[in-house]
């Protein structure tokens, strides 16, 4: 799992499969947890906006 294949998903509009991405990635690299976090954040608020 990378975050260009996050990126993939997320300009697919694969929302799922992004925030599945970016909780994998999270787990992965925690040092990084609070970007993916919010990264997750501004998906789900895409979701609720489509």
């Amino acid at each position: 799992m990378t975050e260009t294949l996050a990126k993939v998903y997320l300009e697919q509009k694969k929302y799922d499969s992004a925030i599945q991405a970016y909780k994998i990635l999270s787990l992965k690299y925690p040092e990084k947890s609070g970007f993916f976090a919010d990264q997750i954040k501004k998906i789900k608020i895409l979701q609720n906006n489509k």
